[in-house]
């Protein structure tokens, strides 16, 4: 077991902080980013520390169920909101996780260094675990987005942790397998839930789809507790030490940015759906939002902790061309992500084991490019190219999915989904390498923070956005659509709180319905599709520095 690591450039918290430290040791900027990302002949000497393969299952578990819940969740939601007659408010079962976990993910690092490694991958894995057996036995749509939120505080440390205890047992110039197999373990998770995520459903129910991974989420805590043992915190009972941790520690950002986020969604959700865009709760909600998004950035301005956005990081035209692709590609991504299954289950009217299973292809494409994306910059160091290209084939790939017509070829749902994954996978990496490549190695541990909360910040806009778009379409389109039938309103109200409603309708207003559906639906895919267009506008200025990993430093 490693007894030691490496603190003194911890000035963020974020999930790759630690190994990021040890990276700066044997990193160094180049003049030129068409350099490429050298790697030394040497071969420093090391042995796996004691249990180190049930240390990894552990961590591995964790990771597996990260990638799990994330499209298990994407290809159900319709589904679970529909049976709490909620479809009309269905995007909180992904943005409630998803502000949760954005807001808790960078915390950990710090956690992780002030209370040790142990005690912050025990409280990832049992928040996640509480949150999955709650939504497992959730009776109403309110508990059951609380629980997906208490899952997100889990769910912001699975990845984090993973990858911090693999930086303190493993030197950097191992890192490279052991990080490919944790990206190849959170993709295996992302193929299985997107997979198996229909069957459940329609098999034993959806509350399976939460509660099997209650005892994965178990296994790898008890291993956790008999494998993961690390130099003990030394502590300081005085009041003075402990304001001093807590005062490391950006707190007050984080709710700011938490309250920010959750104002903005209600009025999101209720604008234009539930209440009129003129109505005072949905002017207050996204005021209040205003006034607290001013709030976060006033803080992280000023505050003598570790911030979650250094905004001393933002000036430039590098940097901030970098973080516009940033979030606007996490926002096409999960806009994306959340509406592709009601292409399938609405449009198509195939059952939730079908849709899921569609969704198997662009979850395996992602990871692919990933690992493209990795050979690229190991041998190449293609930085600038990889973001142009990640982020062109993210908006070439949402503009081909909202081409489809309503009945069009068959094979076309199989292609058409596969370049926006794809170039996911190709720019993440890119913009966080282009993004690190900006600045000296001293302050990489910050700068990978920055890059990793913006793009969780773009994925929350990126459901809220077009779920908005969804839902607004639906209120306007069916009531003309629907002009004709003496109970237009109270089928108008069952189908927008019910997906599966849809099916039951006689054959002449289905198909209305449906046509109206798809055209939200295009409207959801132009939005994302011009998320990427401007994310590969900003990527034509991210030209900076390479990176060179020189293992001999």
């Amino acid at each position: 077991m490693a007894t030691h690591h490496r603190t003194e450039h911890t000035t963020s918290a974020n999930f790759v902080q630690t190994s990021i430290e040890r990276a700066e040791e044997a990193t160094m900027i180049l003049p030129n980013e068409e350099e490429p990302l050298l790697q030394s002949d040497a071969v420093a000497t090391w042995k796996p520390p004691p249990a180190f393969l049930w240390i990894e299952l552990a961590i591995m578990l964790n990771v597996f169920l990260g990638g799990f819940d994330g499209t298990i969740t994407a290809s159900t939601y319709a589904v679970i909101s529909s049976e709490f007659n909620a479809a009309n408010t269905a995007s909180w079962l992904t943005t409630s996780y998803l502000i949760t976990s954005t807001a808790f993910q960078p915390l950990y690092g710090r956690f992780s260094d002030i209370f040790g490694r142990r005690l912050c991958f025990f409280t990832a894995t049992v928040s996640f675990m509480a949150g999955c057996l709650g939504c497992a036995v959730a009776k109403d749509i309110v508990f059951l987005n609380i629980m997906r939120a208490l899952t997100g505080i889990g769910g912001g440390g699975l990845m984090t942790m993973a990858t911090i205890v693999n930086s303190d047992l493993i030197p950097f110039r191992q890192r490279g397998m052991y990080q490919a197999l944790q990206n190849g373990s959170n993709g295996f998770g992302a193929i299985c839930g997107a997979s198996f995520g229909g069957a459940i459903v329609d098999t034993i129910g959806w509350r399976w789809c939460f509660l099997l991974q209650v005892p994965v989420s178990l296994m790898a805590l008890v291993l956790g507790y008999f494998v993961l043992k690390f130099p003990t915190k030394e502590s300081d009972s005085s009041s003075q030490q402990t304001r001093g941790i807590w005062h490391q520690i950006d707190v007050s950002g984080a709710l700011l940015l938490v309250l920010a986020l959750s104002s903005q969604l209600v009025g999101l959700s209720l604008g234009g759906n539930e209440l009129s865009w003129t109505n005072g709760w949905v002017i207050s909600s996204l005021v209040a939002s205003v006034i607290f998004l001013a709030g976060f950035v006033a803080v992280e301005a000023k505050t003598t902790a570790a911030p979650l956005i250094p905004l001393k990081m933002l000036h430039g035209l590098l940097p901030v061309s970098t973080q516009i692709a940033n979030v606007c590609v996490g926002m096409a991504a999960y806009a994306f992500l959340f509406t592709i299954p009601l292409l399938f289950q609405v449009i198509l009217l195939e059952s939730p084991t079908k849709a899921g299973a569609r969704l198997a292809i662009p979850s395996l494409a992602t990871p692919l490019g990933g690992l493209l994306s990795g050979v690229v910059m190991s041998r190449w160091g293609k930085l600038s190219y990889l973001v142009r290209t990640g982020a062109s084939l993210m908006f070439i790939g949402n503009v081909l999915v909202m081409l489809l017509r309503f009945n069009d070829s068959g094979w076309k749902y199989f292609v058409y989904i596969i370049p926006a994954n794809l170039g996911q996978g190709i720019v993440y990496p890119g913009i966080l390498f282009t993004f690190l490549a900006a600045f000296d190695h001293a302050d990489h541990a910050v700068s990978a923070s920055t890059v990793y909360l913006i793009r969780s910040l773009g994925n929350v806009y990126g459901v809220a956005v077009t779920s908005a778009i969804v839902q607004n379409t639906l209120r306007s389109g069916l009531a003309e659509a629907l002009s004709g039938l003496p109970d237009k309103w109270k089928v108008i109200d069952e189908i927008r709180h019910s997906v599966s409603a849809v099916r039951d309708l006689p054959p002449d207003v289905q198909l209305a319905v449906r046509l109206v559906y798809h055209r939200g639906i295009q409207l959801s895919f132009g939005a994302s599709a011009s998320f990427g267009l401007i994310a590969s506008i900003a990527a034509l200025f991210t030209r900076g520095k390479g990176l060179e990993r020189a293992d001999g430093a």
